[in-house]
C-alpha cells in the first residue's frame, strides 16, 4: 500500500510539473508575440505611431487624404511623405518592438535611384540598417538582425534622380520568423 501511494504521489508531482512548464512556454509565447508586434505591421495607424519629424517633412494632399506613410491603402490620390537633403523622416513607435524588417514604399511614378540612410533606434542608440543608392525600387525591403526598436529614422542623404526629396508612401515593420 505504501509503494502504491508513493507511486501515486510521483506521479501527480510530473503531471502538475509538465503543466508548469507547458503553460510557462505558452506565456513565454505569448509574451514574445506582444514584443515583435503580434507578427502584424507596427508602422499604422492602429499601431499608434508618431512622425515625430512632422515639422521638416511635407505632405502630398489634403485632408484624410493626406500622404502619411501610416496608411494601409498606399495608391490613390496621395503621393506620400517628403523631405528634402539632408533631413530625415522619423518614425517614433508606440513602444519597444522586437523587430527585423522594415519595407519602404517609394514614390515610382517614373524609374528613380534613391540615396538614403536608414536608421533603428533603441534607447538612443543608432544603428544603420540600410546605406546604398536603391535603382528602380518600388519598395525597399530591408531585412536586418532581430533587435529592439522603438524609433525608425530614414535620412535623405542625395534625394532621388528626379528630385531632392525622398519619397515615401507607405513604411511597414514585422517580425519575420
Amino acid at each position: 500500500m505504501y509503494k502504491i501511494s508513493c507511486l501515486l504521489i510521483l506521479i501527480t508531482l510530473q503531471q502538475f510539473q509538465s503543466c508548469c512548464l507547458s503553460s510557462c512556454y505558452l506565456r513565454e509565447k505569448k509574451f514574445k508575440s506582444i514584443l515583435r508586434g503580434n507578427y502584424k505591421n507596427v508602422i499604422s495607424y492602429e499601431n499608434d505611431s508618431l512622425l515625430i519629424s512632422r515639422k521638416q517633412n511635407n505632405f502630398n494632399g489634403s485632408g484624410r487624404l493626406i500622404g502619411m506613410l501610416f496608411r494601409n491603402q498606399i495608391y490613390g490620390e496621395v503621393k506620400g511623405t517628403h523631405c528634402q537633403i539632408n533631413y530625415s523622416i522619423i518614425i517614433q513607435l508606440k513602444q519597444n518592438y522586437e523587430l527585423n524588417t522594415l519595407i519602404l514604399w517609394l514614390w515610382d511614378q517614373q524609374t528613380r535611384y534613391y540615396n538614403l540612410v536608414v536608421y533603428v533606434s533603441y534607447q538612443e542608440q543608432e544603428t544603420v540598417i540600410f546605406d546604398q543608392v536603391a535603382a528602380f525600387a518600388k519598395a525597399i525591403y530591408i531585412n536586418f538582425p532581430a533587435q529592439f526598436v522603438n524609433k525608425f529614422r530614414v535620412y535623405n542623404r542625395n534625394g532621388n534622380s528626379a528630385s531632392s526629396a525622398t519619397n515615401i508612401i507607405k513604411a511597414e515593420a514585422y517580425y519575420k520568423v
